[in-house]
């Protein structure tokens, strides 16, 4: 049993080293390999003077590297998450799990770190397929208080050229404003009007109110609708979560450039 047990692990490891081969040799496929980095350190009882709670503090990072022959694509998502890391980090700009490690220390280090806190954070890939990619960022950190910060951001490359989805592919962002003030309502406070308090005019912020702005976070795709986020107390209170809609391709389709046409649909033959 054992014998047997032995030679599917080496049959599977062959298979995985011959499929990252082919992904090296082929500019047009895409892999990935996810890597975890989790920790905790317990302070010590001198710090712990101003502290009513846990002495421990707690990371944990899970990445979803890359791994394709198309370097430009491999470069823009990795330079995507490194955006969610440490800025004090200068090592090597490819060496993601180096990268993960450094945040981790700098996170949990005695002289940086406090006690109570926790850092969550995944960078993780959502949808695959010929035409694009999209990575999405979940990041939950608490050091302290009511409520730790949540952050979400999501982010779409293209598999022909390594470009990224956001508000530069369409033609006028600005224009989009009504049309996400209306929607924003209808798909997120609207459903949960009756069992809250959030009525949409009265939750937001009075400036929002006024003036609806953009995201500041740059949209990305999930099967062919673009996603919408906006991040806490960007457009109303904590309390209302990360306001966000989705809208379809159909819906968009007038306001997109021709750039970024090409991540709905495939290239027309010359």
């Amino acid at each position: 049993m054992k014998k047997r047990i032995v030679y599917l692990v080496v049959s599977c490891l062959v298979l995985a080293a011959s499929c990252h081969r082919n992904v090296k040799n082929d500019p047009d496929a895409f892999d990935f390999k996810t890597i975890t980095v989790e920790d905790s350190v317990q302070f010590p009882e001198e710090a712990m003077e101003e502290w009513m709670f846990d002495d421990m503090a707690y990371y944990l990072g899970v990445v979803d590297v890359p791994i394709t022959g198309n370097e430009t694509l491999r470069d823009n998502i990795i330079g995507w998450m490194s955006d969610f890391l440490s800025p004090n980090y200068d090592g090597d700009s490819q060496d993601v799990q180096a990268m993960l490690n450094f945040d981790k220390d700098e996170f949990l280090g005695l002289e940086s770190g406090t006690p109570q806190s926790s850092n969550q954070l995944f960078l993780t890939l959502q949808e695959d397929n010929d035409r694009y990619l999209t990575y999405l960022c979940d990041n939950y950190v608490y050091t302290g208080g009511a409520h730790g910060a949540s952050y979400q951001a999501g982010a779409t490359f293209s598999k022909r050229n390594g470009a990224r989805f956001g508000f530069g592919m369409f033609k006028d962002p600005l224009e989009l404003v009504e049309l996400l003030k209306k929607e924003v309502k209808e798909q997120h406070f609207d459903p949960v009007e009756a069992e809250t308090e959030f009525v949409f005019e009265e939750a937001i912020f009075p400036e929002a109110v006024e003036d609806f702005p953009l995201p500041s976070t740059d949209p990305w795709i999930q099967h062919d609708s673009v996603v919408f986020l906006y991040q806490s107390y960007e457009i109303a209170p904590y309390a209302c979560g990360l306001p966000q809609c989705k809208l379809p391709y159909v819906a968009l389709k007038e306001y997109l450039t021709d750039e970024g046409m090409q991540f709905f649909e495939a290239p027309k033959n010359p």
